[in-house]
């Protein structure tokens, strides 16, 4: 994989191992996000829900980044915690996987 800004749709999990459970998180994701403004002015992150979304998007009016989100053991009514944000996969990739230890799959083709 090279170490390319966000080029390309992207959706990935990793699970927490079988023979060690991560002690806070279930399981991690890394989303195709992009960076857009309310009719207040203020910056959301929205995803991408499929590959087609994301090659229509005018990657020049909005910014396109990979969301690194993990997800509690138990249910947290503010939802998944943002770990990070980041312009390369490889590193969404190599953080969801140092953390969890575990290796990522690559969810990007499934419908959603």
């Amino acid at each position: 994989m090279e170490n390319a800004r966000c080029n390309k749709f992207y959706k990935g999990i990793v699970y927490s191992p079988i023979d060690f459970k991560h002690p806070n998180f279930k399981h991690i994701i890394i989303d195709t996000v992009k960076e857009l403004r309310d009719e207040f002015n203020e910056y959301y992150v929205e995803s991408f829900q499929n590959a087609e979304e994301f090659l229509e998007h005018d990657h020049d009016l909005h910014s396109t980044f990979y969301g690194v989100y993990a997800f509690y053991w138990l249910d947290i009514p503010k939802g998944p915690l943002r770990i990070t944000e980041t312009l390369y996969l490889t590193d969404a990739i190599n953080i969801a996987e140092e953390i969890m230890g575990n290796k990522i799959i690559d969810k990007s083709n499934e419908e959603q």
